[in-house]
């Protein structure tokens, strides 16, 4: 990779950490699309609709998984990325103050918001799948697993706007070689 960020881009991102890392995104991105097409148990529905339900399930699931291991990964290296707001919010603006000025800033210079932003995606995950849980939990077709539903879609359009975010910054940074 880069000579002189070896450490970090070759130990950063392993084998296992790209496959891992791949498997979250693919679920996630099947999770946010498959709705389209999914029949809700309390509604009728034709035998695709259910089907894609039950993938949409074990998506969850899968999803749940592979965030829970791309966790893992994270609080194993928790050690270089320890602080506080402030260095959060100084790279924040150091962000921000690149954007505006039409130059992304080194991904090392950012590592502890982008683990930050990382953790908040985990945990916007994790909502989904304590949701999605929920739902299995309690019967998917109950009155209560409606109303439990609407909370899990609650949090969708933060699902659309980190998706987003992550999937930018990750080709700014790739285009401007700062990755």
């Amino acid at each position: 990779m880069h000579g002189d960020t070896a450490d970090i881009d070759d130990s950063r991102w392993s084998l296992p950490r790209r496959l891992t890392h791949g498997l979250l995104a693919l679920a996630v991105v099947f999770q946010t699309f498959s709705p389209e097409w999914m029949s809700k148990p309390w509604r009728e529905g034709d035998a695709a609709g259910r089907l894609m339900f039950e993938l949409h399930e074990w998506g969850g699931l899968i999803a749940g998984l592979a965030a829970l291991a791309v966790a893992a990964g994270l609080w194993q290296r928790r050690g270089a990325g320890r602080a506080g707001l402030n260095t959060v919010l100084a790279q924040f603006r150091l962000v921000l103050g690149g954007l505006t000025a039409m130059r992304v800033p080194p991904a090392a210079a950012t590592q502890t918001l982008a683990r930050t932003v990382q953790v908040l995606g985990l945990a916007l995950i994790g909502w989904f799948c304590a949701t999605g849980a929920a739902i299995w939990w309690v019967g998917a077709a109950s009155d209560t697993a409606h109303r439990i539903g609407d909370l899990h879609e609650l949090a969708a359009p933060l699902l659309y706007l980190y998706l987003g975010g992550h999937i930018g910054m990750a080709l700014l940074h790739r285009l401007a070689g700062t990755d």
